[in-house]
């Protein structure tokens, strides 16, 4: 099968601290994806939701399973790349793209969550403090949105870090993998 995309090719020096950090971080991964869950799940359990009988209603409890799937996947994914990626030397630009895959299931299922109660809240109580409570957190996420993007910016232009030679041979030295 031709590699139209350059999945095979070998990953970039100024990739790979970038890719040992997201190796190393699964095991947090899976920690927050966990308390996403519970925290859908326990949601689910208000009254409001049994029978759901309003499209506001419906909407935050598409909202709050959806984030409850995707942190159930993340869960499921970081402990199988954490056991395929342990003791690797070299990764490839394709598993540095599937090494990302938890973080983003789990940065959805952060955002599901915030729909769902913000759909919750606007079911239950509507007027200016819903009004408040959208404008807050409408900015809030804008203010992380733009954040996460110029942050993806830097890390594309100028990865994390540059690893010199006496610094890879330091960490060659000390046995360091991810």
């Amino acid at each position: 099968m031709p590699d139209h995309f350059g999945a095979s090719h070998p990953l970039g020096p100024h990739r790979i601290p970038i890719f040992r950090r997201l190796i190393r971080f699964y095991h947090d991964y899976i920690l927050l994806s966990v308390l996403m869950a519970g925290l859908s799940v326990g949601a689910l359990q208000f009254p409001e939701f049994h029978p759901a009988t309003t499209g506001t209603a419906r909407a935050a409890q598409g909202f709050l399973t959806s984030a409850a799937c995707s942190a159930v996947f993340a869960v499921m994914l970081a402990v199988m790349l954490a056991f395929h990626f342990e003791g690797r030397e070299a990764a490839t630009r394709l598993d540095y793209g599937v090494a990302w895959t938890p973080l983003i299931l789990l940065d959805w299922s952060i955002v599901a969550v915030l729909m769902g109660l913000l759909c919750w809240y606007w079911e239950r109580g509507k007027g200016w403090r819903f009004g408040m409570l959208v404008a807050s957190v409408g900015l809030v996420f804008v203010y992380v949105l733009c954040l996460a993007l110029m942050m993806i910016k830097k890390l594309r232009d100028e990865g994390m870090g540059r690893v010199g030679e006496d610094q890879s041979e330091e960490v060659r030295t000390q046995g360091k993998s991810f």
